[in-house]
Formats: C-alpha cells, structure tokens, sequence
C-alpha cells in the first residue's frame, strides 16, 4: 500500500494535465514484481532471478516518479501471450491510470479512449521498459509487453453503481519496438505487427482500431502537491 507520500487530486484532460483521484493503494516496488513461484519454465524463472534488481529499480521508478500510476501486484516481469503453449517471454508491465472522470474523456468513442491511453503511458511504459537495455538484449527475452488498465467512464462513480475497468494489453517483438520509439518504424506498421486485446470488464473485445500520437505527458509533467523522496532517480 501508499504510505509515504500523499496523493494526487484533481481531474483527467487527455489534452492537458492528467488529475488522479485518491483511492488506489499502490503496491511496493518490490510486490510489483512477479513471484518466482509463478514462473513455469526454466527460463521464465531464470529470466527473473537474473533481472530481479533490475525490475525492482524499474519499479522504483514508477512508485517514486509517477504516483499518478500503480504497478500491478505481481504483474511485472517475464510474461508469455495469453493461451500460447511456446516459452517465449516478453519483458512485461500491467499499469493502472489512477483518475477520476473527466467529460471530455467520458464524451469519446471507446476506441478513441484506448488511442489516447495507449499514446500517454503505453508508449511511454515501453520506452521505460527498452531502456532496461541489457534485459532486451538477452536472447531468451523476445518483445515487450504493456497491459493499462483505467475506470471506463460512467462506472463506479454514482452511489451504488458498479466499477468497471477497461484494460488494453499488447505484445510486440523487441526488434519492432525499438524501431518504433527510434522512428524507424511507423504507427500503423507497429499496430499491424502488434498483438493486442481490448477488455471491457471481464469481457474481451478482442483487437479495436486505434492510432497512436505524440505525447510527452509522463515526461514532463511534475505534480505540484508531491515530491520524491530524496536518492529517487526521476528521469
């Protein structure tokens, strides 16, 4: 759980500044990360034990840096795609977007919601994630994977009403992915080779047409009410 610094108030404009509300407790860097128990294979649990510091300082990070999002308990580490019966691993994070509802955000289409999601912390998760350069490069380590799930607008906000999540999750290979964030690669071809799902709930939606756009939110952005605490390393 949060403990040590407040959180943040306020309101999500997808064009401005990002406002998130107050009841997510966040899971310590060290419980975001995966156990080694639910790793199945040899080179899964390999892969983890290698690179537990490094995920844990990825962790960090993300805890310290960016209060506005929470790393899901045990949900950063070396996934395989949902239903494959191969070993290949993605270096994987599940991120939930902390905020309260916005009009302008409620007002768009869902797949509109999804572009906009995916374009502020997808591509900024996997970038965070390329960074980590000697866990990519390791061959057993064949793509990047970023899970975002965020309050689907009208759900869980009225007295008695119940919330409902909307989760994106995408798999691409590693080759793609850094030629992507290097410009080498376009949007569209990067969607084509990704594999990705949208879930409404509990209910898949399966693939959605989505773009992608420049946003430079979780780069920029500095909350006004919190400061990390001193030795955190916020790039």
């Amino acid at each position: 759980m949060l403990r040590h610094h407040p959180r943040l108030l306020g309101g999500l404009l997808l064009t401005a500044a990002l406002v998130v509300s107050g009841g997510v407790g966040h899971a310590a860097p060290e419980d975001a990360l995966m156990p080694l128990e639910r790793y199945t294979t040899l080179k899964g649990k390999s892969l983890a034990s290698t690179y537990r510091t490094r995920l844990l300082q990825f962790s960090e990070q993300i805890y310290h840096c960016m209060p506005w999002l929470d790393v899901h308990r045990g949900e950063l580490g070396f996934k395989r795609t949902p239903g494959s019966e191969d070993d290949d691993r993605y270096l994987a994070t599940w991120v939930y977007v902390d905020q309260r509802e916005d009009a302008s955000f409620s007002a768009l289409p869902q797949e509109r919601r999804v572009s906009a999601m995916f374009s502020r912390y997808g591509v900024d998760m996997l970038r965070r994630l390329s960074a980590l350069a000697d866990v990519v490069a390791d061959s057993d380590v064949v793509g990047l994977s970023v899970a975002l799930t965020w309050l689907k607008p009208g759900t869980g906000s009225r007295p008695g009403s119940q919330a409902v999540n909307e989760t994106f999750s995408l798999f691409i290979d590693k080759a793609t992915a850094l030629d992507f964030l290097a410009k080498r690669v376009s949007a569209e071809e990067f969607l084509n080779r990704a594999k990705f799902n949208l879930f409404d709930g509990q209910d898949r939606v399966g693939r959605v047409p989505i773009e992608i756009w420049e946003d430079s939110f979780n780069s920029t952005y500095k909350a006004s009410n919190y400061e990390p605490p001193r030795g955190a390393t916020c790039p």
